[in-house]
């Protein structure tokens, strides 16, 4: 990316929420129903070929609550509902409560494995893998410690891309083994092949920063089936301080695993 257009991405970009109630207000008039993950899977098996299908998901990468209430509001405004999933970086307890209680799901957005290999300085993708075992277990003990703290079931999870999982080569999805998954009571991760095989349009803001409203607004008038938006609330908003810890975080990283 052209650094002069990441600095004004990342700190002088305005807001877009009018971008974003466009979008769902226009759900609203094309007669889609919303979903979140943890709900389309519950009608997955059983979908009416007269309806259209919007699945919201927001994964949380940074920790802009303030914006986040403002998208909340428009969901709750057109009785919208997303999928939230939080770091435990970015977690913020009232308000994926209020979320919930909106008619929306928040849950984790875990990254145990590049974690794990941040920490303990480990460059090697196969020396990684050889700490699976005690990597899904702090995966547990981390979703675990959410659901107490938040009081919330958190049954569905989406994976964190980091720099250390595209420097090995490894996704955090590593970690969902059936046996995991039994052991939590997970019901689908993010990214789980049923799911995604299930959807006939997903789009991703990350991906398509400059052109994300206009084509979500176009699959929406062509009336595709079933169809997931996924958001990062730093593609909607520049708030300065936020992005700017979160950008040295990420160039101190960058140097810790490559000295």
């Amino acid at each position: 990316m052209n650094v002069r257009k990441r600095l004004y991405d990342d700190f002088l970009r305005p807001s877009k929420i009018g971008e974003y109630e466009k979008i769902i207000k226009t759900a609203v008039e094309e007669g889609y129903e919303f979903h979140t993950i943890l709900s389309f899977e519950e009608v997955r098996e059983q979908l009416d070929s007269q309806k259209k299908y919007l699945i919201l998901r927001r994964d949380i990468d940074t920790a802009d609550s303030a914006f986040l209430y403002k998208m909340l509001e428009i969901e709750k405004r057109y009785h919208a509902r997303c999928s939230y999933y939080f770091r435990l970086s970015t977690k913020n307890c009232k308000l994926m409560q209020a979320i919930q209680l909106a008619g929306g799901e928040s849950s984790y957005h875990y990254e145990e494995f590049a974690t794990y290999c941040y920490k303990h300085r480990i460059r090697n993708r196969e020396k990684g893998l050889t700490h699976l075992d005690e990597i899904r277990a702090n995966f547990v003990k981390n979703l675990n410690y959410l659901r107490k703290k938040t009081g919330l079931p958190c049954l569905t999870v989406a994976s964190h891309g980091d720099y250390v999982n595209t420097k090995l080569g490894v996704q955090n999805t590593i970690l969902m083994t059936d046996e995991v998954r039994m052991q939590v009571g997970l019901v689908r991760e993010a990214y789980d092949e049923e799911h995604m095989d299930a959807l006939t349009c997903r789009l991703a803001d990350q991906v398509l920063t400059d052109t994300f409203t206009e084509q979500a607004i176009a699959a929406i008038k062509r009336g595709e089936p079933i169809l997931e938006l996924l958001t990062h609330p730093r593609q909607w908003n520049s708030p300065f301080f936020v992005n700017l810890r979160e950008e040295i975080g990420r160039v101190v990283k960058q140097i810790y695993m490559c000295l």
